[in-house]
């Protein structure tokens, strides 16, 4: 009895020995073919979709971070996104495991004449995280994606790292997927994105590109404003400032208002809010901001940062200034830039019929209320 207990635990052992030994050599087929995705392009041609996928290579046998290590673009040519993923794995051997992407950028031509609501549809999918931003190229994706940047970075990483500033600044606004598509399911609300341009330097035979200046460059400046028919409008950089001042609560930048005495104020903090009134067919936009003079004043014979009351009445004005022209400028590309109409159906959902007329947005006068307070 004893022998036979003895045998019968010598059998579990072993089989549990080969258990562990299979489930660790699965893993590590596992591993070593799971590609970690960290960037996404999608370019359109009229006709298939060109789906690029960055991926992180380990240096060493280290484990896929981004710092430090290489990387490559896999890409492929489908009629969708899914059937894009399915080639790339099996003509690569691979598994993409798209948990880690940051980033996806659109194609100008995708974002133009392709069907977004197959980005839409594919990245609801679990596979991919609510937070991914989005952006569109100012020519093809491919061309962001293969952009040649410092030794040790991924492109696509870098373009996230200066996409995600601490503080909300004066400037391009971002865009994760999560809020396109609130936004793409009201058809009454504006998208936006912002526009990425490469800045091509001369080739170096330095093959590690190890000097910072002599990378590409990113330049995010403008921002692309679309619906569910696609691209809009661009906005250039005072435009996409002024977008940004009004559709967010920023945390930094600097206003500059021109004129024969030019002078600057450093935005510490700013908050806006749209109000609407239907009887006097009426938008008000009031701007909340905190400010400091970015250049010292002399004011008897002591230095201060405060702005005169001169220099206040001329900040307000600007500011209204900008305000305007941007919502002119959109409404004649068809475009409601600040959601106005949105704002007017929420307040009186039993205007709609009213609200939605097509010369509506022409009948509405638009008021711009600036409040300043200096800070020391």
């Amino acid at each position: 009895m004893k022998k036979f207990l003895t045998s019968k635990l010598v059998i579990i052992m072993t089989v549990l020995i080969l258990l562990v030994v299979f489930n660790a050599l699965v893993f590590n087929v596992s591993v070593v073919n799971r590609n970690i995705v960290v960037g996404l392009g999608l370019d359109f041609d009229g006709t298939e979709y060109t789906l690029h996928t960055q991926v992180v290579l380990p240096k060493n046998g280290g484990v896929a971070s981004g710092g430090g290590n290489n990387y490559i673009t896999l890409k492929t040519n489908a009629q969708n996104i899914n059937i894009a993923i399915d080639k790339i794995e099996k003509e690569q051997g691979v598994i993409l495991s798209l948990a880690q992407a940051a980033i996806l950028v659109l194609g100008k031509s995708m974002v133009e004449t392709g069907d977004l609501t197959l980005v839409e549809a594919f990245f609801m999918d679990d596979r991919v995280h609510d937070n991914l931003l989005l952006v569109m190229a100012e020519d093809k994706a491919e061309d962001v994606m293969n952009a040649t940047v410092a030794a040790g970075e991924v492109a696509s990483l870098q373009l996230v790292r200066q996409l995600s500033p601490t503080k909300a600044p004066l400037g391009v606004s971002t865009i994760t997927m999560q809020e396109y598509i609130r936004n793409a399911k009201n058809s009454n609300k504006i998208n936006y994105m912002p526009m990425i341009s490469v800045e091509k330097t001369e080739p170096s035979t330095d093959q590690s590109k190890e000097n910072e200046d002599e990378a590409d460059k990113f330049l995010i400046t403008q921002s692309a404003l679309l619906d569910n028919n696609g691209l809009q409008c661009l906005l250039d950089l005072d435009m996409t400032q002024t977008f940004s001042l009004v559709k967010k609560s920023l945390q930094d930048g600097v206003i500059k208002v021109e004129g024969e005495d030019f002078f600057s104020v450093h935005l510490v903090e700013s908050k806006t809010n749209l109000s609407y009134d239907l009887d006097l067919m009426e938008c008000k936009v009031k701007i909340k901001i905190k400010t400091i003079r970015t250049d010292a004043r002399y004011i008897n014979g002591k230095v201060s940062f405060k702005l005169s009351d001169e220099e206040q009445e001329r900040l307000k004005q600007s500011l209204d200034t900008r305000v305007k022209a941007l919502y002119e400028y959109a409404k004649a590309q068809k475009v409601d830039a600040f959601s106005i109409v949105d704002g007017f159906k929420k307040k009186y959902p039993k205007k709609s019929s009213q609200i939605m007329a097509d010369d509506f947005l022409d009948n509405i006068n638009l008021k711009v209320e600036v409040t300043i307070t200096q800070v020391e």
